[in-house]
């Protein structure tokens, strides 16, 4: 039963990461994949009410690259931040998790004095035990999708490295030491590899952007280790197998 559930969560955060805004319409989805082409933080309200009008908001898939995505268009507009507050006060306080979380990883003062006026104490904990979004462990379930909704408020090619990083862990044990693992059991982590892979490339055919980072990567990065390297190239090769012709890794030790 644990194993079987197991399957089912990585099924659903594997369509989550490829693509974390597939329960929105064609219009929404445009506002929020595409926002760093064309920044509107005007439409940020009416967008907000109209992600909790059809349960986007509620959508525990969705959250996580909301959230992200939230966070830095509060960051870019930190000066409006108080009249979107006001604006938003209408929200379920369900839907208003979604907001308050945002402000949190804004990491600006502006959403620090909004969100102490209202939890007091409570928020200045919360505060100091949450990472910033591109420092978040990658063996973490919401990690990716908040990476994704991270460059699609911004563009990043650093939330794009941070996905590269994912490669390295093909290196890592399948049973670490001091670890009792199930039998049959795959950790999270052993998985990252290929989440990695497929949401880049599924991301990268949508956005020349992803294509002109990994390129970058590949040929100036030299923080990138030979497994990194690897990934890039076999997801550039996955878009453009013509210049980055097919490269046979099997049975090759990673």
């Amino acid at each position: 039963m644990g194993n079987l559930l197991f399957r089912l969560l990585t099924l659903i955060f594997l369509v989550a990461v490829i693509n974390p805004v597939l329960v929105h319409s064609e219009e929404e989805k445009d506002y929020l994949e595409f926002y760093y082409q064309d920044p509107q933080p005007e439409r940020f309200v009416e967008q907000m009410k109209n992600w909790a009008k059809d349960g986007t908001l509620q959508n525990p898939h969705a959250r996580p690259a909301l959230i992200a995505f939230i966070s830095q268009v509060i960051r870019a507009n930190r000066e409006l931040l108080g009249d979107w507050f006001v604006a938003l006060s209408g929200l379920t306080p369900d839907q208003k998790k979604v907001l308050f979380t945002g402000m949190l990883y804004s990491r600006t003062t502006e959403a620090d004095k909004l969100l102490t006026d209202t939890f007091g104490e409570k928020y200045e904990e919360q505060k100091v035990e949450t990472d910033k979004i591109l420092e978040l462990r990658l063996d973490k379930e919401n990690t990716l999708d908040m990476l994704w909704g991270f460059f699609y408020a911004t563009g990043s090619e650093t939330a794009v490295r941070r996905l590269v990083e994912c490669f390295q862990f093909a290196n890592a044990p399948d049973n670490p030491e001091g670890v009792a693992v199930p039998k049959g059991y795959k950790p999270l982590y052993k998985q990252l590899p290929d989440f990695a892979f497929r949401s880049l490339c599924a991301n990268a055919e949508r956005h020349p952007r992803v294509v002109e980072i990994l390129e970058k990567l590949l040929k100036e990065d030299k923080s990138l280790s030979r497994i990194e390297k690897e990934g890039v190239y076999d997801v550039l090769s996955e878009l453009n197998p013509d210049k980055y012709p097919f490269v046979d890794r099997s049975g090759r030790s990673v």
